[in-house]
């Protein structure tokens, strides 16, 4: 099965109560998708020495891991909802004289924002045996950090920039009765959306 294609990226800021994912508050997109990459952890992470050598190593070590995605644009809805933020409208004014006033928005960090837990899903395209699916990629629980940004003057040619936001991924949870990755399979892609829409809206487990 090869990846041909990548559509969406959804998220959902998670209720935690006691270290543990207990529901969500309903499915958001924070842009256009063109890449995603993970990098999970492992056992060899996090290991006990002992005599100089490695005694232990810690199982659920070999959960959770590090998500980078890059989007065309995180939206400015999106950016506040997820850090806690809100849009402000802006004003000024343009021009000599009474000039004319303008209105912008803004979002304004002041540097104690922290990104609130939320669930990612995005949707891969596939093509196996000459057929295309899409697969649904959802994590369960994750925090990002701030986002970079990068411009670059105009040349003969535009070179795009485009936002990558990295993500630590929360694994193992509890006593691990649910998944903290899921992988799922449909023909179609609107039933892929419907299966993120409708598990960032039930309560989780159920």
């Amino acid at each position: 099965m090869a990846g041909i294609g990548m559509y969406g990226v959804y998220y959902s800021k998670a209720t935690v109560e006691n270290g543990v994912v207990t529901g969500y508050t309903g499915v958001k997109t924070m842009g256009k998708a063109i890449s995603a990459s993970f990098e999970p952890n492992t056992p060899d992470d996090n290991p006990l020495y002992a005599n100089n050598a490695v005694a232990e190593n810690d199982s659920s070590g070999a959960s959770g891991g590090t998500l980078t995605i890059t989007l065309d644009r995180l939206t400015m809805d999106a950016a506040a909802d997820m850090y806690g933020l809100e849009v402000e409208e802006v004003e000024v004014t343009v021009g000599e004289g009474p000039g004319t006033q303008e209105t912008g928005k803004a979002l304004k960090f002041t540097g104690l924002e922290q990104s609130a837990p939320v669930g990612v899903a995005f949707i891969k395209q596939n093509q196996e045996d000459g057929v295309r699916n899409h697969e649904v990629v959802l994590y369960r629980r994750a925090t990002f950090s701030m986002p970079g940004e990068e411009a670059q003057t105009m040349g003969e040619s535009i070179e795009w920039q485009t936002p990558e936001l990295e993500a630590s991924v929360m694994g193992l949870e509890g006593d691990g009765t649910h998944a903290w990755y899921e992988k799922v399979k449909f023909d179609t892609q609107a039933a892929a959306i419907a299966y993120i829409t409708n598990y960032f809206a039930a309560p989780v487990g159920g």
